[in-house]
């Protein structure tokens, strides 16, 4: 690349980690099987941008642009986007090999683990507590019936849990699957041996009298923000003072996706520990 061409690529995508979902507008019987995914053609193409921190649509004409945000990718993270994602994506750029972009499957890490494939609606709702917002054959009926509104919103939901199961990965080292009736760990090599999870940062928050401000997923699936001051733990158990709630709480570590010192804890917690 010349420094001219160099100087016109925007900042924000040199660099920048992109989740990417794809739509398509045929079914795998419509093109004879799976062996056949290159001939199902894309209806959009959902991103969600690092940098930007920003979840954007692509459709089919605006795919050459998506090209150039992919191809000055530090990383392109999906769900078995490798073998499907890229593969239908991969006949509209015919001068360009999707394959030499940096890429992360997190279904081939699951394989990797487990040995086995595991879909990404039994994956998020193990790890997250909630899911897909529909399935893959509603995506290609808002295609067909031109409800652009829904299908974007549809792929981005997709993007958006492929996201969130990627980064509770990257907070606690491993992510969940349950497995007959019990939940049980699959270690997330993209956490690249991170010692300062979620949970370690709990125990030095009670070590070091530290608030902690969390993002907690509830028992319906939903996340909030709490600033807490904790008083004890107890396994996976921790047992502290919820600003939010102006009461104490039992908290899980496992449904804490994001977890940072807010400050030292109120002084009267102090004389609690």
């Amino acid at each position: 690349m010349n420094k001219e061409k160099e100087k016109s690529i925007p900042s924000e995508i040199k660099g920048d980690k992109i989740v990417l979902d794809l739509e398509t507008k045929k079914t795998f019987d419509e093109v004879g099987g799976h062996q056949n995914n290159h001939l199902l053609g894309i209806s959009l193409v959902g991103i969600y941008s690092y940098n930007r921190d920003q979840y954007r649509g692509f459709k089919e004409e605006e795919l050459p642009e998506l090209l150039e945000i992919l191809k000055n990718a530090e990383l392109v993270i999906g769900f078995n986007s490798k073998s499907f994602d890229f593969a239908v994506l991969q006949p509209y750029y015919k001068d360009f090999d999707l394959s030499t972009i940096p890429h992360l499957d997190i279904l081939e890490e699951i394989v990797y683990a487990l040995g086995h494939r595991l879909k990404l609606e039994s994956v998020a709702q193990s790890t997250l507590g909630y899911g897909k917002s529909g399935s893959g054959l509603d995506a290609i009926m808002y295609y067909r019936n031109e409800d652009w509104d829904n299908l974007i919103r549809y792929c981005l939901d997709d993007v958006k849990v492929t996201k969130e199961v990627y980064d509770y990965g990257k907070e606690h080292g491993h992510i969940w699957y349950t497995n007959a009736g019990q939940k049980e760990k699959i270690v997330s090599r993209w956490a690249n041996g991170n010692t300062n999870t979620v949970e370690q940062r709990v125990h030095d928050a009670l070590a070091n009298g530290d608030q902690l401000e969390i993002e907690y997923i509830d028992d319906k699936g939903a996340t909030t923000h709490r600033k807490i001051d904790i008083q004890r733990i107890n396994g996976n158990k921790v047992k502290a003072h919820c600003h939010l709630r102006d009461a104490v709480r039992v908290f899980d570590i496992d449904k804490i996706k994001t977890a940072k010192v807010a400050g030292k804890m109120d002084s009267w917690q102090n004389t609690l520990l």
